[in-house]
């Protein structure tokens, strides 16, 4: 029984919690203010988890990069092996650039990010630190940052909200098509 009641209560909140804000939010960052600290805390402890284990992963990937330019650096220079490994190295250091891209492109509003990367290289923006040049991104392919607004349903009854348009149901066409 007492388990129930916390299940009950849970419901409550998350009611009152949507009755608080009175419409649905924006974005997700919006509607995490509207949380409770529990909930924010939890969120921001799962981020960092997350953001840590990237953090790792690119770490470990400059370091493989590392080993592979100083093992090719150790071969006999012009050889098969030199080739091999050099390549893998900027095969490594591309991923990392294409990793950075996407991740700040989720900042800066691209919609569609391969896209986006495509174009980043088409038109060579970026410096020698390869950092992306987003203003010219922006002014040769402003398409790219548009975001789509997704209009607010209308369910009709079960939305609270009558029904737009002109009013028919599908009982109103099931029974036009059989005659009625």
């Amino acid at each position: 029984m007492p388990d129930d009641k916390k299940a009950d209560e849970k419901v409550d909140d998350k009611q009152t919690n949507d009755e608080q804000t009175g419409s649905t939010p924006a974005n997700f960052g919006e509607w995490l203010k509207t949380q409770t600290t529990d909930v924010q805390k939890l969120y921001t402890d799962e981020v960092a988890g997350l953001k840590s284990a990237l953090s790792s992963e690119r770490q470990q990937r400059k370091d493989n990069e590392a080993a592979l330019r100083d093992a090719a650096a150790k071969v006999e220079k012009g050889s098969e092996a030199e080739r091999l490994l050099t390549e893998q190295a900027d095969t490594l250091q591309g991923l990392e650039e294409r990793a950075a891209f996407y991740d700040n492109a989720h900042t800066q509003g691209v919609t569609n990010l391969k896209l986006a990367w495509m174009a980043a290289q088409e038109i060579d923006a970026f410096d020698k630190r390869g950092n992306v040049n987003w203003e010219g991104l922006k002014t040769q392919f402003s398409e790219l940052f548009t975001k789509t607004t997704i209009p607010s349903g209308d369910a009709g009854k079960g939305t609270k909200t009558a029904p737009a348009g002109d009013q028919k149901s599908i009982n109103a066409f099931i029974r036009a098509e059989a005659g009625r």
